[in-house]
């Protein structure tokens, strides 16, 4: 059967073979197919776009079946395919799948290899496309490639989204700039699976990325409005936190808070413009919300 996937075989007689090997694989003989997966590689650059979805399919359905690391081996050609299918203007799917489900059994390492290469797939038209990208970096991540990710992904192609410089970046201005809520989404859970989204190197992360930082704060005021709004705000480390009762802005803005000896907590320029204004009025300086006195450092009444 296997001989009838050679090139030159016609189409409906490879489909025909794909879709009986994907039921073989379908009843938990997912291995006795991937030992034979080399007789695969032709159909992943037919000239036909169908056999090249049903063959790319099947690859995604024997790593699901168990088979991945027999078929990490493939991870290039399949790749191929993917790559094949954009020059074109066909754009499959399909071959992100297959790699998002070999990355998601465990080969991250494997399709880590390629990471560079699929970031094509973000100037994909087709928001179907640029999401599949989106997952199948999230699934390297989650398939034990995580701390790889942060030495891959540096972008020398000067048409790369934004003219990011790392895979990080380049996920952070898909996540802020894409017209597509979807893709956006899969872009900042993508980020989660970047070392530089760890809560423990969040100070690192601000640091390393100021200009990053200063879009998300702009952008969102502190303020998530929704999961992807939260997910970047997390990644950058900042804290959306309390707004101040007197000017409604977040507290971790207009130079920080204020805590009184009541507790209440306000932005300190906000406390100091409305002692001042008290003041004015003849009266003793009170907090906004229990009017309890404010004090000075050393515990005497802020006249």
């Amino acid at each position: 059967m296997l001989r009838g996937l050679k090139a030159g075989e016609d189409a409906p007689v490879k489909l025909a073979i794909l879709g009986a090997l994907r039921s073989i694989a379908e009843k938990n003989d997912a291995i006795a197919v991937a030992q034979h997966s080399y007789a695969l590689l032709p159909c992943l650059k037919d000239e036909n776009i169908l056999v090249q979805r049903k063959v790319s399919a099947l690859y995604r359905v024997l790593a699901e079946e168990g088979a991945a690391a027999m078929v990490a081996r493939d991870v290039t050609s399949i790749m191929h395919c993917f790559e094949s299918t954009q020059a074109s203007n066909s754009s499959l799917s399909a071959p992100l799948e297959a790699l998002a489900a070999i990355a998601c059994a465990g080969e991250g390492a494997a399709v880590a290899r390629v990471v560079e290469r699929l970031l094509i797939g973000l100037r994909d038209p087709r928001p179907k496309i640029r999401c599949g990208t989106c997952t199948t970096m999230a699934a390297i991540g989650r398939g034990g490639a995580k701390e790889l990710l942060g030495y891959l992904g540096l972008v020398e192609d000067p048409e790369a989204i934004a003219n990011a410089g790392t895979l990080f970046e380049m996920l952070v201005c898909v996540a802020l700039d894409d017209k597509d809520e979807t893709v956006r989404l899969a872009a900042a859970d993508a980020l989660r699976c970047l070392p530089e989204a760890d809560p423990d190197t969040c100070d690192e992360t601000r640091q390393r990325f100021p200009k990053l930082v200063e879009r998300v704060r702009k952008l969102y005021s502190g303020y998530a409005k929704g999961e992807t709004e939260e997910i970047l705000l997390n990644a950058l480390g900042i804290t959306t936190g309390e707004a101040c009762v007197i000017c409604q802005d977040p507290l971790h803005l207009d130079g920080g808070p204020l805590e009184l000896r009541c507790g209440h907590i306000f932005h300190k320029k906000c406390c100091e413009s409305w002692i001042e204004w008290v003041k004015r009025c003849n009266r003793t300086p009170s907090c906004p919300l229990c009017r309890a006195h404010i004090f000075d450092a050393w515990g005497k009444i802020n006249k």
